[in-house]
C-alpha cells in the first residue's frame, strides 16, 4: 500500500523528506471540503521538486459557467503529468472523455463508493480508481478488493466528511443569533453527544466528524489484501507531531499511532443505516 498525506501546512514541500509516497492536493476553486487548497502554480512546484506521486482533487458541482475553465485546468494538469485527479461531477468525466485527454481519472463519490457494482461500472468506462467511503464495514472493503481490478484508495486517519451544504450556514447562523461570525466552529449534536467540526467558505459549508478516524488496528490486513492507496491528513497536527505520524505509519508502530491519533475505527465493524442495500 503506498501512502498519500493531505497537507494542511503552508510549505507542502516540507514533507518530501517523509516516508510519504506522494500527497494529494486539492484544487482552488474546484474542490471542496478541506482546509487548505492549492493554486496550478503550487502543483507545478510540487511536480518540479520531486517525483513522488502527485494527485489533484476536483470534486466541487460544476456550474456551466466554469465548464471553460475547468477544460483549461484539466489540459494544465495533462501536461504537468499529474497521477491522478479524484473528481466528483460528471463534468470532468466527460470532458476528459470528450477531448481525449491523458489523465488517470479516480472517482471520489464521498459516500456512493459502497460497493464493486458501482466501481465496476466506472472502470468499464475507463476510470481506473476509486476513494472508498468512509462508511462501510471492513468486511465490506475487503469484498470489493476482491471482487474488483480498481485501484482503491482509503483514508486511513483523519476527520471524515458528514455532509456539505452550498449553502452559507454559519454566516445565517451567526446572523441569525446577532453575533460576529466565525467560519469555523464545534457543535454537538444533542441526541447522541456526538461533535461535530463545522467549516464555511465560499463553496458552502462542510461537517466533518470531530474524532478522527484511525484505522491502525486494520491497517496490516488491508495493506495484505492489495489495498493500492492509504490516506493519512494532517488535519490539526504540526509539522513535528505530523512527520511523526507518518513515520509510525511507514514503520508500522500501531501504539505510537494511536497515542497521536486514538482508537475511532468508525464503520469498521458497524454497518451504517445510510446505505441503499
Amino acid at each position: 500500500m503506498k501512502l498519500l498525506g493531505v497537507i494542511r501546512d503552508d510549505n507542502y514541500l516540507e514533507y518530501l523528506d517523509t516516508g510519504i509516497d506522494g500527497v494529494i492536493l486539492p484544487l482552488e476553486n474546484f474542490s471542496v471540503d478541506y482546509f487548505k487548497y492549492y493554486s496550478i502554480f503550487d502543483i507545478r512546484e510540487y511536480r518540479k521538486n520531486t517525483d513522488k506521486l502527485l494527485f489533484v482533487v476536483i470534486n466541487k458541482m460544476i456550474f456551466n459557467s466554469e465548464l471553460e475553465d475547468l477544460l483549461k485546468i484539466l489540459k494544465e494538469l495533462e501536461n504537468i503529468k499529474v497521477d491522478g485527479v479524484f473528481f466528483y461531477d460528471l463534468a470532468v468525466f466527460s470532458l476528459v472523455k470528450e477531448h481525449n485527454l491523458n489523465l488517470n481519472l479516480i472517482y471520489n463519490g464521498t459516500f456512493m463508493v459502497t460497493n464493486s457494482d458501482t466501481i465496476n461500472l466506472y472502470y468499464d468506462l475507463g476510470v481506473k480508481g476509486v476513494y472508498l467511503s468512509n462508511e462501510i464495514t471492513k468486511d465490506e472493503v475487503l469484498n470489493i478488493r476482491s471482487n474488483t481490478k480498481s485501484d482503491l484508495f482509503i483514508l486511513l486517519l483523519g476527520n471524515p466528511v458528514v455532509a456539505m451544504s452550498r449553502r452559507s450556514l454559519l454566516t445565517s447562523y451567526f446572523l441569525n443569533k446577532n453575533k460576529s461570525k466565525s467560519n469555523l466552529i464545534t457543535i454537538k449534536e444533542p441526541k447522541s453527544g456526538q461533535e461535530f467540526l463545522v467549516k464555511e467558505d465560499s463553496n458552502g459549508t462542510t461537517f466533518f466528524y470531530n474524532k478522527r478516524l484511525n484505522l491502525s488496528n486494520v491497517y496490516k490486513e488491508l495493506k495484505d489484501s492489495g489495498i493500492n492507496y492509504g490516506i493519512i491528513e494532517q488535519g490539526d497536527y504540526d509539522s513535528n507531531q505530523y512527520k511523526e505520524l507518518i513515520n509510525a505509519f511507514v514503520n508500522f508502530n500501531k501504539k505510537k499511532i494511536d497515542e497521536l491519533a486514538g482508537h475511532n475505527r468508525g464503520f469498521l465493524y458497524r454497518e451504517t443505516i445510510y446505505k441503499v442495500k
